[in-house]
């Protein structure tokens, strides 16, 4: 099917696919680019290309209206062309933002939705050694493979999807890392070909989904994490999984922290790095987790919320007592203290006004009372309601923005009312 839409600019008729006018309709479908899109956007045509697609964008919200004024501006060019380019341009403002890589950079949606950070990438390569070649598997668009680049000898690289190669290998080069080998293939079939007793370190990123369905099992990951066990016992490996996926027993596990969430785990292997340990990309701090002693706690007056990270190491409890706090249930990640807690970016932290036993006619008195206001925040472990049906039962009218914990402790429910501290 077709449709045709008159340029008012110029008058002359421009022909649609049905297909490209529905690529930018809805945010789900995700635009499959060609080789032949990728070699055009890797040549110096696109430069003027984009900077028609700015000075339009500036003019017009609407994805069909600049797709109409770029067609009229080249005409010589195929509408799934235009639209390559269109697409690629909206990737390459999400991509310098996420992954920081030279401005034309490229990328597809579901690359760089997998793609490490900025901060990330650069703790990756810290875990690694730089006296050496290095092995990046599944390595993408080359988000960590530059990384790699700037601190290794030389990187090789293996990236099963064509499309994906092709990008990587201008990502590398748009970034001047000469030192670099792509290798387009499966793993398992460039493994064997490959000196490894050459090789000095091997990130390896395997892909997490099966189509449009995230993976949560490590044996269904590609390539699977059985290929990366037959690597040489000595040899420095660095395995990306998602954070909600649970790691083997037989690796070293680091859960990574960026900004207030866990973004990923690194499984490990000769990295000098402990058993357990969260890393802070941003912060460039590690924790690991150390025999402690219980704290006994009389009157709390703080609560401790430790990041993501720290809960995902699974020892939330040994991080408290360094705190010189206690949890509040043995399965929940919430902890209080008698003394304030030390600044960190490991934790939040809250000044305690008033604890009780949870009543909800009690819960909006209360509220009201301390004049909580409509911004009030709320936050809850093991507790049944959502934060926003909360809060709109609440109907806070006061001036004052306070913080309202629900948790679980043992079989009931404590209701703190608490306001928050600047960590």
């Amino acid at each position: 099917m077709e449709t045709r839409k008159r340029s008012e600019k110029n008058g002359k008729k421009c022909t649609f696919s049905m297909h490209a006018l529905l690529r930018f309709s809805d945010d789900r479908m995700r635009f499959r680019f060609t080789p032949e899109q990728v070699e055009f956007l890797s040549s110096d045509r696109v430069a003027g290309i984009r900077e028609e697609y700015r000075r339009q964008a500036k003019k017009y919200a609407d994805s069909l209206r600049i797709q109409t004024a770029l067609r009229g501006e080249f005409p010589d060019l195929s509408t799934d062309f235009i639209g390559a380019c269109m697409e690629q341009f909206r990737l390459q403002e999400r991509g310098r933002r996420k992954c920081a890589l030279a401005p034309d950079a490229l990328y597809t949606a579901d690359a760089l939705e997998m793609a490490s950070s900025a901060a990330t990438a650069r703790l990756h390569a810290s875990l690694l050694p730089q006296d050496g070649i290095l092995l990046d598997i599944a390595a993408g668009i080359g988000a960590d493979a530059v990384r790699l680049a700037e601190r290794a000898a030389g990187v090789i690289c293996i990236e099963a999807d064509p499309v994906h190669a092709l990008m990587l290998r201008h990502n590398l080069e748009t970034a001047q890392q000469r030192n670099t080998l792509v290798l387009q293939g499966r793993a398992e079939h460039w493994l064997p070909l490959l000196r490894l007793d050459r090789i000095r370190g091997v990130f390896a990123d395997p892909a997490r989904r099966d189509g449009s369905r995230r993976v949560m099992d490590l044996t269904d990951v590609h390539p699977p994490l059985a290929l990366l066990d037959r690597f040489p016992s000595s040899l420095p490996v660095l395995v990306k999984i998602a954070p909600g996926v649970p790691p083997p027993q037989d690796w070293g596990i680091a859960t990574v922290a960026v900004g207030r969430e866990c973004r990923e785990q690194l499984l490990h292997r000769n990295c000098t790095l402990p058993s357990v340990s969260a890393l802070h990309a941003d912060a460039d701090l590690r924790w690991q987790p150390q025999p402690s002693t219980s704290v006994h706690i009389t009157v709390p007056r703080f609560l401790i919320e430790p990041h993501a990270a720290i809960i995902r190491t699974g020892h939330v409890a040994d991080y408290l007592h360094e705190q010189h706090a206690t949890v509040i249930d043995p399965h929940i990640a919430y902890g209080w203290s008698e003394r304030e807690p030390s600044v960190s970016p490991w934790h939040q932290a809250f000044r305690i006004i008033r604890v009780e036993g949870y009543n909800r006619k009690r819960l909006r008195r209360i509220a009201a009372e301390l004049d909580f206001s409509a911004t009030t925040e709320i936050k809850k472990r093991g507790f049944p309601d959502t934060p926003e049906d909360i809060l709109r039962q609440l109907k806070l009218r006061g001036s004052r923005p306070g913080v309202i914990i629900l948790t679980r402790q043992g079989d009931g429910h404590l209701m703190i009312f608490a306001e928050r501290m600047e960590m």
